[in-house]
C-alpha cells in the first residue's frame, strides 16, 4: 500500500518525460505512439498471428481447423511486443509508471471492431496477492480507458481468479495452456457479447481461457483486445 503512494506521488511531482522522443509533457507524446512497432500486415481474425494466408479477414490454418472456436471469436492488438513497445508495457507493468497506460490504452480505441458490437467490457483478472504486490491490475487500468471510449459498462464482477498460478511468461505454449486451465470463474453473462481486455498476448492461452469460462457461463460472443502481441 505505502509503496503504491509513494508512486502515486513521484508521478505527481516529477515532471513526464516520453519514453519515445525524450521531451517533456507526455510519457508518450500522441504522435510518438506512430513510432510504436505496429501488429500490422496479415493476420489470423481470430488469434491475431502473422498468416500465410493472403486473403485479409481469414483464419490461419490453425485456427481453420476449428469451425467454433472454444475460446475468443476474435483478437486485436494495436502494436506488436518489441522495441518500445515492449518497453513501454514493462515499465508501466512492473517499474509502476502506470501514465503508460493512458497512451498504450487510447491506441487500442479503434481496435474494436464495428461488428463486434460489444455490451460490456472485463479485465483479464489478477489472484489477490499478485494484485496486492503490484499495487493494480494493468488489464483493469487499460479496459476503463476502453469502456469509457465507447460508452460501455466495466464489470469487474463477471470473471474472477480461482486461483493463483504461475507467471506465464517462464512457460512454453503446452505449459501455459496447463498452467491457466481452470483459473478463471465467471458469472452469468448470458446472452451478452463481452469484450475482453488484457496488457500482452503471446499464445493466447489466458484470452482462450478465459473466453472458454465466459461462454460456459452464457456469453453468446466474446472478443479479446490486448496492447500488444508477442509474435
Amino acid at each position: 500500500m505505502l509503496r503504491s503512494k509513494l508512486k502515486v506521488v513521484i508521478e505527481l511531482v516529477l515532471p513526464e518525460r516520453c519514453l519515445v522522443c525524450g521531451r517533456f509533457g507526455a510519457s508518450i507524446h500522441p504522435e510518438c505512439l506512430d513510432e510504436l512497432p505496429r501488429a500490422d500486415g496479415v493476420r489470423c481474425v481470430r488469434c491475431w498471428a502473422p498468416s500465410s494466408v493472403s486473403e485479409l479477414g481469414a483464419l490461419c490454418d490453425r485456427c481453420a481447423e476449428h469451425d467454433q472456436p472454444e475460446g475468443l471469436d476474435a483478437l486485436r492488438t494495436s502494436f506488436r511486443f518489441a522495441g518500445i513497445a515492449r518497453r513501454s508495457i514493462i515499465e508501466a507493468k512492473f517499474r509502476g509508471v502506470t501514465t503508460l497506460f493512458e497512451p498504450l490504452s487510447s491506441a487500442l480505441v479503434n481496435e474494436v471492431q464495428w461488428s463486434w458490437q460489444p455490451d460490456v467490457v472485463v479485465p483479464i483478472p489478477l489472484a489477490a496477492a499478485r494484485r496486492r504486490r503490484r499495487g493494480f491490475n494493468q488489464s483493469e487500468r487499460i479496459a476503463e480507458r476502453l469502456a469509457e471510449a465507447h460508452g460501455l459498462p466495466l464489470r469487474l464482477d463477471l470473471l474472477e481468479r480461482a486461483r493463483e498460478t504461475d507467471a506465464q511468461a517462464t512457460l512454453d505454449a503446452e505449459q501455459r495452456q496447463q498452467n491457466i486451465r481452470g483459473a478463471f470463474v465467471a458469472r452469468d453473462v448470458a446472452g451478452l457479447r463481452v469484450l475482453l481486455i488484457d496488457d500482452v498476448t503471446t499464445t493466447g492461452a489466458t484470452l482462450n481461457e478465459a473466453a472458454r469460462v465466459l461462454r460456459a457461463a452464457g456469453a453468446m460472443r466474446v472478443f479479446g483486445l490486448a496492447i500488444a502481441r508477442e509474435d
